[in-house]
């Protein structure tokens, strides 16, 4: 594929985010404004009962400010005389982090995931689209700073992937109850 093409999938992986942690954060205002009728049900409901609104709001953050970081890197990577900012082994060991925790994500979903399958692949899209959408924003990106933001915003997933994936589905059951 192409240099320009790369640049335009991980903005369109990056928009993607974007634009799904703005929707969460209309559900949140809305719920607000509206309030929180109790006769409303569903699965959303059901996992996270009367603090909806709460959860939407960290989860816009959790997917908004990375999606946000990296769509501010990419700002001028198809110029003509567009060159990535980082040296090319940073840019290269970065990629492969992202790829490693698609893949490590996916195995341990395959492994230990749980019942609810669309939550499974929920978790897989966001890890997914996050780490490659980032990585994207870190190997193209023109601006050193900017790249660097980046590079800490994918770090920062990674570490967070790595935490619900060893807390939700490989940690000892009951071992961190008091």
């Amino acid at each position: 594929m192409h240099h320009k093409a790369y640049v335009n999938a991980a903005r369109v992986v990056l928009m993607m985010l974007l634009i799904a942690a703005l929707v969460l954060l209309g559900l949140a205002v809305a719920i607000a404004v509206l309030g929180d009728p109790p006769e409303v049900q569903g699965w959303l409901r059901t996992i996270f009962g009367k603090v909806f609104g709460l959860v939407a709001v960290g989860l816009a953050a959790v997917l908004g400010i990375p999606a946000a970081v990296g769509m501010y890197a990419m700002a001028g990577a198809n110029a003509e005389d567009a060159e990535p900012a980082l040296p090319v082994r940073a840019r290269h060991v970065l990629v492969a982090v992202a790829i490693v925790a698609v893949v490590a994500t996916a195995v341990i979903l395959l492994v230990t995931g749980s019942a609810v399958t669309v939550l499974n692949l929920g978790l897989f899209g966001i890890v997914a689209l996050a780490s490659l959408g980032l990585a994207g924003a870190v190997n193209f990106s023109s601006h050193r700073w900017r790249a660097i933001a980046s590079a800490g915003a994918l770090c920062l997933v990674v570490l967070g992937t790595a935490w619900v994936l060893g807390n939700a589905f490989l940690g000892t059951p009951g071992a961190n109850v008091a």
